[in-house]
């Protein structure tokens, strides 16, 4: 079935787009988060299909420990994002670890500016649609925990409102349900490991997933996981939850499919300015490999 004339791009693959000298400061940053605040990564705790204990790789050797951090500058608690009345808030970890978080989001902002910078290439209406929400948080709309949000905010380089650190876990084969149907969610995986693989079984690929790898991918529509590995590996899994945004602008449409024409690369190279960086512009380059599948 095709869903337009034009092509949808359902995936962006990405080798080596985040280098091996950001790779480390990343690395460093997320071990010294283990270190400071180990309850934060949470195994068991969740549906059995991400937070089995089984899938993951328990040792005290990790260098990053294992389990799942949730970090989200503005989302509804788990079912309440239906309830008349209800106001978002920071996730629970943001909250209890506040400190430690703000630490991490600063040491990790460039890497999250170059997935912020992505996003801006591969699908722009997504990437604005995603930077309205803080605009409209720093409005005063009514918010609980209106000044640890506003805190979060001073370092959160990226147009998602939500984030997962994902430590040392297999990755079942699933659908994100929860998301936008046409948009993208972004992955960039991180560790000293081989063997990576990345598994689109719904269009029958296998993606070399190996360090430094960010993808862009219709996590909705496209069945993927991501087996244990020969290492240690954790990733970024970067994602919308629409009740947030119908929340904040309850006339909003969700963001289009993006096609090939909507691609805004100029010779595989971006400028990207960022606000924390005052101003100052940042250029990166990427060779993407896209995947064109019509629906």
């Amino acid at each position: 079935m095709s869903l337009t004339a034009r092509t949808v791009q359902l995936l962006w693959h990405m080798p080596s787009a985040i280098s091996r000298r950001l790779q480390t400061v990343v690395e460093k940053a997320t071990r010294e988060l283990y270190q400071s605040a180990p309850t934060l990564f949470q195994v068991g705790n969740g549906p059995a299909a991400r937070c089995d204990p089984s899938l993951f790789k328990r040792s005290a050797a990790n260098i990053w420990g294992s389990g799942t951090a949730c970090l989200c500058y503005c989302w509804f608690q788990q079912g309440h994002d239906a309830v008349p009345g209800e106001k978002p808030s920071p996730s629970s970890s943001c909250l209890k670890h506040h400190q430690a978080i703000l630490k991490y989001l600063d040491d990790i902002m460039p890497a999250m500016c170059i997935m912020a910078a992505v996003l801006r290439i591969i699908n722009p209406s997504q990437f604005f649609q995603c930077f309205q929400l803080p605009q409209r948080i720093m409005a005063s709309v009514p918010v609980n925990y209106r000044r640890e949000m506003l805190d979060l905010l001073e370092f959160w380089a990226s147009p998602f409102h939500c984030m997962q650190v994902i430590v040392n876990r297999e990755t079942l084969n699933h659908r994100d349900t929860r998301g936008w149907a046409f948009g993208y969610d972004l992955l960039a995986t991180f560790g000293r490991y081989s063997n990576g693989v990345l598994d689109l079984p719904s269009i029958g690929l296998s993606c070399a997933y190996n360090p430094g790898t960010i993808t862009g991918l219709m996590g909705k529509v496209l069945i993927h996981g991501v087996k244990l590995v020969n290492g240690e590996r954790f990733c970024f899994a970067q994602f919308v939850r629409p009740g947030v945004f119908l929340w904040a602008f309850p006339d909003m449409k969700e963001p289009q499919p993006p096609h090939l024409l909507d691609i805004d690369i100029r010779a595989n190279t971006v400028d990207f300015e960022w606000d924390r960086f005052q101003g100052t512009p940042r250029t990166f380059t990427f060779t993407p490999m896209s995947v064109n599948h019509e629906l």
